[in-house]
């Protein structure tokens, strides 16, 4: 069984896009993604199915325990019959007509909401490269959905040391991201944000409706599961 479970929103995602003819730009101009956009998080490498986060059950991390280790990272297997890690592609749009742009990384933040002062979770990296090609010169923009590593080992690793700073189950964890790329004229775009959050919980999996994990510290968070 896997320990992560995705969360249970009907999540409708509806792009409205009107892009423009752009022809040059630099990481100057990029407000709010202009030229290099983020669209989000997705299911898969098709981008027809938002993907707003994970949920962790920590009582299935380690059988038989409540408050076992955190999982390596996320995204992560959350589903053994099916092949490699579902959910946590992000999708990238290009409204260059005339300029592909290399991914060079994401870089993401840390934030539980609810947390002790003293938890200051550590910025990190993702080095990854996806070619965005060029817009149409009818300008319709080029999209591409590659899978990332929304929060890394070293951060995971740091939760598990500092578990005493976090607030008592169920709590979230927001990650802000943007990703850094370069056109193939050499200039740097840096995406708009895009978030994700990850829900710890210990509450168990085996229910057959929607239940409320309760207040928490983090704040109040439904999740939904089906049984087989």
């Amino acid at each position: 069984m896997s320990i992560l479970t995705r969360i249970g929103l009907g999540i409708g995602v509806v792009f409205t896009l009107v892009a423009g003819a752009i022809s040059c730009g630099s990481s100057t101009n990029n407000d709010q993604g202009v030229s290099f956009l983020a669209l989000g998080f997705f299911e898969d490498g098709d981008g027809d199915a938002g993907d707003a986060g994970t949920v962790v059950y920590i009582s299935e991390t380690v059988p038989g325990t409540n408050g076992g280790p955190f999982p390596l990272f996320i995204p992560v297997d959350k589903d053994p019959e099916e092949p490699g890690l579902q959910g946590g592609f992000i999708g990238l749009q290009n409204n260059l007509t005339d300029q592909f742009i290399r991914t060079v990384r994401m870089d993401c933040s840390y934030d539980i909401p609810g947390s002790d002062p003293a938890l200051n979770i550590p910025d990190d990296s993702w080095a990854f490269t996806t070619i965005v090609d060029a817009a149409s010169l009818e300008g319709d923009p080029s999209q591409a959905f590659t899978q990332v590593e929304i929060v890394s080992p070293d951060v995971m690793s740091f939760l598990n040391v500092n578990q005493n700073l976090t607030p008592e189950l169920p709590f979230r964890m927001l990650a802000t991201c943007r990703v850094v790329g370069v056109s193939s004229a050499g200039d740097t775009f840096t995406t708009n944000q895009v978030l994700y959050q990850v829900q710890f919980s210990d509450e168990p999996r085996t229910i057959i409706q929607p239940f409320d994990n309760g207040p928490g510290t983090g704040g109040t968070f439904t999740t939904f599961d089906v049984a087989e």
